[in-house]
């Protein structure tokens, strides 16, 4: 008889990184790392736009400009937008940051 195996999902925490990046804590220490094959492209959140994706630093450590503490996340940056997105390993989610 053939041998059936169950497989079980992995317990997540919903996170709005739009692909680009993916939370990790398997050393205790909350973090963001960039995803092996980000979208070229994300909505912008006000305007639902599609923002050409330029550059993708991960593990970064910084503070949150929307939650304050200090983590390991990302940042992103787009083609022909001066705005710029933190990657929150707290908030879990993509920060916006005003343009200059």
């Amino acid at each position: 008889m053939p041998q059936t195996a169950c497989y079980y999902p992995r317990p997540t925490v919903p996170s709005d990184f739009h692909g680009l990046f993916r939370f990790d804590s398997g050393d205790g220490r909350p973090r963001v790392l960039r995803e092996a094959l980000p979208p070229l492209t994300i909505p912008c959140p006000t305007t639902g736009r599609q923002l050409r994706v330029a550059t993708i630093e991960a593990n970064t450590s910084a503070i949150c400009p929307e939650c304050a503490t200090l983590g390991h996340g990302g940042y992103v940056s787009f083609d022909g937008d001066l705005r710029m997105a933190y990657a929150c390993p707290g908030c879990r989610r993509l920060v916006w940051l005003p343009g200059a």
